[in-house]
């Protein structure tokens, strides 16, 4: 566990202390919130996203690789690694393609197509299985005004049995600083999930972005809290 931390470390600190020269484009993330954006990344470019997820009996260190591949795809690696419910280790690796198809048209909104897989065999022994479980949603976005935009997200897992639904708006007050708040459920056959959270983006130069949000379950009995802090850093 500690190797895959200090790579991961290595990484970070190798791509924020190279010295990058062209035209420097602003990062954008899809963390800390839980939605997908319709954002891709630009063509022959990487970007590094890492935080920590801390919850009861959790403590997760997420981290996303993203590459273009094309002015409208790109794919993505996340690893998460850390404690969950009393086991800890590597949870199985996921894979991502996210493919822009639709740019916003006066209210029509922006879409882009978002799909994951993960290979169960690819993790620690504690989390392993025979499974390759995956998810497929569609993401959407209105810019409202210079500061304002709503994001959301319909999707589906375990094997088209649960619907995922995400929705937020963001505010950015200034060219440094976003905000959002944001609604999140999972539906399944026995029950539903409602969730909330909220967060800020800070932008420390362009290509460099400090996170942090919090959040927490609602209409539940069993109160859930969770928080995450992260950097991101889009090598350009």
């Amino acid at each position: 566990m500690s190797k895959i931390h200090n790579l991961i470390f290595v990484l970070i600190l190798f791509l924020v202390t190279t010295n990058c020269t062209g035209q420097v484009n602003n990062i954008n993330t899809d963390r800390p919130d839980q939605s997908d954006g319709v954002y891709t990344i630009t063509k022959n470019k990487l970007q590094l996203e890492n935080g920590i997820t801390v919850a009861k009996e959790t403590f997760i260190n997420n981290f996303m690789l993203r590459y273009g591949v094309t002015p409208s795809t790109e794919i993505r690696i996340l690893i998460d690694a850390g404690k969950e419910g009393g086991i800890s280790g590597l949870k199985p690796i996921t894979f991502s393609i996210k493919q822009r198809v639709l740019k916003q048209r006066k209210i029509i909104p922006a879409i882009t197509f978002v799909g994951y897989v993960s290979f169960e065999k690819l993790a620690s022994k504690n989390f392993q299985s025979n499974r390759i479980p995956f998810e497929v949603k569609l993401a959407f976005e209105n810019e409202l005004s210079d500061k304002f935009s709503l994001g959301y997200n319909l999707g589906t897992s375990n094997n088209f049995t649960d619907i995922n639904i995400t929705m937020g708006l963001s505010y950015a007050p200034t060219d440094k600083i976003l905000t959002f708040v944001e609604y999140f459920s999972t539906v399944t056959t026995q029950t539903t999930e409602h969730n909330i959270d909220f967060g800020i983006m800070f932008l420390v130069k362009p290509q460099l972005q400090l996170d942090i949000a919090c959040g927490r379950s609602i209409f539940n009995t069993e109160e859930r809290l969770f928080a995450t802090l992260g950097v991101s850093y889009l090598f350009d």
